[in-house]
């Protein structure tokens, strides 16, 4: 990942040195050393100063960043001469590497950690519930949000694609899950969709989010309306105070979440939270713990489920705005470019660099965001923005 000075291989030389001595085998005194090196801090973690980044730094930075591997010919090349300090440069060297097969890393990568897909398997269905649903469709959910990413990437669309798209990335099997007519064959392509299809959210109402915001047989809005405002807006929800317990839906349907919550938000102390993060997982609701629209709630009873309550989707977001359903929601949230750009670059910023984005990092964050309307919200320029920005080349 950079040169090594002679004063830092000496120790492991002289190690090796001392083993050939008392041994008399050279083979022994190869194992001491490599062993000895593989061990070594120097070569387990990255070596990162506080303050600015020397070019080495930087490289290795960018290169696990896009590419979760180590520095290529090129990015050391460039760390050689002492380029990569520059702005420009950066932005060059993430266009060339998310040109790049190994640029198809990123998207996979960012997305488990970002949009939680990682936990896709951490629940299963009840298989008496939602009989239709398999492993098929569930990789079908996963490769419908990495394609979507990926031509966002590719494209360098509107990060607004994020929460209000005209498209969407299916196959049969898929389509049919969701109730979409007209897609034909295996493989994921483009689809045009309507608004009876309840899929225009962008990743916001794709399955694989949907399932993992829920817990396999319920949903619920708190969950959901968390993930919003920390995977979308770059708002971090603080936990609960240790002495409010937890909300446990009625599984027989016989009372709804909405009334739950409503009961568990009337003292002022839960109520302020909550006003912040409930609304957008109320719009939610209209899609089950495995990403299918539904009008009613299930009602289980006997070991049988009929439809229950009808879902009340409409809310009123911290700032007043109001929307009736999740169509409305979408419109809201595209209305304010720049605070998803935000919200994603925090997320960016701390996968790039792991670390959490703190108060006194908002400015920065809120520069990319600022800087990004010139280049029209674009996905590609965001991540490209992002390498190039103070906090990215700083420890």
């Amino acid at each position: 990942r950079r040169p090594v000075e002679p004063t830092e291989v000496a120790p492991y030389v002289q190690l090796g040195e001392d083993t050939l001595a008392e041994t008399g085998s050279f083979l022994d005194a190869l194992r001491t050393g490599f062993r000895a090196v593989l061990c070594s801090p120097r070569f387990v973690y990255f070596q990162e100063s506080p303050g600015p980044l020397d070019d080495y730094a930087i490289a290795s930075r960018l290169s696990y960043f896009l590419w979760n591997s180590m520095p290529d010919d090129a990015l050391m090349a460039d760390a050689k001469r002492g380029r990569l300090r520059n702005p420009a440069v950066i932005r060059r060297q993430v266009e060339r590497m998310l040109a790049d097969e190994l640029g198809r890393r990123f998207v996979e990568d960012f997305a488990s950690e970002w949009l939680d897909l990682a936990l896709i398997d951490s629940t299963q269905p009840d298989r008496r519930l939602f009989r239709d649903f398999d492993q098929i469709v569930q990789q079908s959910m996963l490769d419908e949000t990495h394609a979507t990413l990926e031509q966002m990437l590719r494209e360098d669309l509107d990060v607004r694609r994020l929460v209000q798209s005209p498209t969407t990335f299916l196959n049969s099997r898929l389509a049919r899950y969701y109730g979409i007519d007209g897609v034909r064959g295996d493989q994921i392509r483009p689809v045009s969709l309507s608004p009876a299809d309840h899929r225009g959210g962008g990743v916001l109402t794709q399955g694989a989010i949907l399932k993992v915001t829920a817990n396999g047989t319920t949903t619920s809005p708190v969950l959901r309306g968390i993930w919003v405002s920390e995977r979308l807006l770059g708002i971090e929800i603080p936990p609960p105070p240790a002495n409010v317990p937890a909300i446990e839906p009625d599984i027989r349907g016989a009372t709804t979440i909405r009334d739950m919550l409503a009961k568990h938000t009337s003292t002022a102390s839960c109520a302020a939270c909550h006003a912040a993060f409930d609304p957008p997982g109320f719009a939610l609701e209209n899609y089950d713990p495995t990403g299918r629209w539904r009008e009613r709630y299930l009602v289980v009873s006997g070991g049988k489920a009929s439809r229950g309550a009808p879902i009340d989707a409409s809310a009123t977001l911290a700032d007043g705005r109001s929307f009736a359903d999740i169509t409305e929601l979408e419109q809201l949230l595209a209305a304010d470019p720049h605070a998803i750009a935000a919200g994603v670059a925090s997320r960016l910023m701390t996968y790039g660099t792991g670390a959490p984005i703190t108060f006194a990092d908002r400015p920065d964050v809120t520069a990319i965001a600022t800087r990004l309307k010139a280049q029209g919200f674009g996905f590609r320029s965001l991540v490209a923005e992002v390498a190039a920005s103070r906090l990215f080349t700083m420890k």
